[in-house]
């Protein structure tokens, strides 16, 4: 135990006051966020630690960071509350209703939401079925090598370019969880029924990726869905629930991605894959920089690359796969300090952490200032997957691809748009 790990011990025993004083448990984004990290990279660093071979200066790097990072997070938490006090009074007004109140929904655009989500739907599965996914998805079954499946996965995961996937990470589960809320609290068969295509769309576009996880996250956003119309309070039964939902789902994707574990590797796959993996990747990622590669000072961020960058962007995650002899293509996807820490060092995991719970806090507000509406509940499914996002890459990935900030504005700029035509359309009668 070196002298930084008793202060990190401190701090995560202060973290567990302030989720418990500030932040209680419930499907909101503000908690699950805090508890996800608590346990991934709190528990998971110190278990980690414990059993491997590390050079004491970046294990003493990564610490730290984490430390700056819980500060950073809180700091941005109490930030986003402060800046916006009148919402976020109504925010915690609707919270603590949430229970009692009824789930109140207007009909004014429903037509409309089901004609779009029906288009969303057949163009997911006329991509599916165009690339030939489901002949693809029985090929992947059938491969008895881990190396044949990794290929596989590498090679056809991609396949529909950047509208087709975006639909299938972040807007399509959206608006399936938007016609699924609305068709249950309106009894309106022609809304649940595009709502069950448009699910059943995208579960099988993310089959169709042959990754491990998106699914499963999928079920769990629909369970959170249905789990949220009711009340946000997360008791005993509910944290069975998902317990068990996710170590079933992540046993049979284990199974299917690496078809030699027997019952006993299974478990010891998934104890590695929970607490060790994600903290291995932040390890290396700092054994590499700036020991061996120097910061790169924003140019891994696409966007400042792209603007200021004379080469080819080789992101850090690649460039650590590279460095520990990965195999070509592979890329080692860190939590969102390491990629702060590539670029900025001990500043940019600190101002990174903030931002983090700064607009982590703002959605939650902005979404419970809803109401309690199928808006709301939808976009609370919504934010998991970019909640997921957040614990797996980094930040900026989650925000956009994952959903997290793109759907809030979407929806903004949706309801902006909606309101001017039904203002038109009254002028226009008048």
């Amino acid at each position: 135990m070196l002298p930084l790990d008793y202060l990190h011990a401190i701090c995560l025993a202060g973290i567990a006051a302030y989720i418990w004083r500030r932040e209680p448990l419930r499907l909101l984004l503000t908690p699950l966020m805090l508890i996800s990290f608590f346990v991934l990279y709190g528990a998971g660093n110190i278990i980690y630690f414990a059993g491997a071979d590390t050079v004491p200066g970046v294990r003493s790097a990564v610490t730290f960071s984490l430390i700056l990072m819980w500060v950073g997070l809180i700091a941005g938490i109490e930030l986003a509350g402060a800046c916006t006090p009148a919402l976020a009074l109504q925010s915690n007004r609707v919270i603590r209703n949430w229970k009692t109140a009824m789930l109140s929904d207007r009909a004014n655009a429903d037509q409309l939401l089901a004609a779009l989500g029906m288009l969303v739907a057949l163009f997911i599965l006329a991509v599916f079925l165009s690339f030939g996914k489901p002949a693809q998805v029985i090929n992947f079954l059938a491969l008895d090598s881990l190396h044949e499946k990794r290929e596989y996965r590498l090679e056809l995961s991609g396949q529909g370019g950047y509208v087709y996937q975006t639909l299938i990470a972040s807007i399509a589960p959206f608006l399936s969880f938007l016609l699924l809320i609305k068709g249950a609290a309106s009894k309106q068969p022609y809304l649940l029924a595009v709502g069950i295509l448009l699910g059943a769309a995208v579960f099988a576009g993310k089959l169709g990726t042959f990754q491990k996880v998106p699914w499963l996250v999928y079920v769990l956003q629909l369970i959170v869905v249905f789990q949220a119309r009711r009340q946000l309070e997360i008791g005993i039964g509910r944290i069975v629930l998902f317990l068990f939902v996710v170590l079933t789902g992540t046993v049979v994707a284990a199974l299917i991605a690496l078809p030699d574990l027997d019952s006993v590797g299974i478990f010891e796959f998934l104890g590695y894959r929970f607490f060790e993996v994600n903290n291995e990747v932040i390890y290396q990622t700092f054994y590499v920089y700036p020991q061996h590669l120097p910061h790169t000072w924003g140019m891994n961020i696409g966007l400042i690359h792209t603007l200021f960058g004379s080469d080819e962007l080789v992101s850090a995650h690649s460039q650590v796969a590279r460095f520990f002899g990965a195999e070509q293509g592979a890329a080692f996807d860190a939590f969102f300090i390491a990629d702060a820490w590539v670029d900025f060092a001990y500043g940019g995991v600190l101002v990174m952490a903030v931002l983090v719970g700064y607009v982590v806090k703002t959605v939650d507000i902005f979404v419970m200032s809803r109401g309690k509406t199928p808006l709301a509940v939808a976009l609370l499914g919504s934010g998991m997957y970019g909640l997921f996002q957040l614990q797996v890459t980094s930040a900026f990935t989650a925000f956009l691809s994952g959903g997290l900030v793109f759907i809030p504005l979407l929806v903004l700029a949706a309801a902006g748009l909606t309101n001017d035509l039904s203002r038109g359309q009254v002028q226009w009668q008048r």
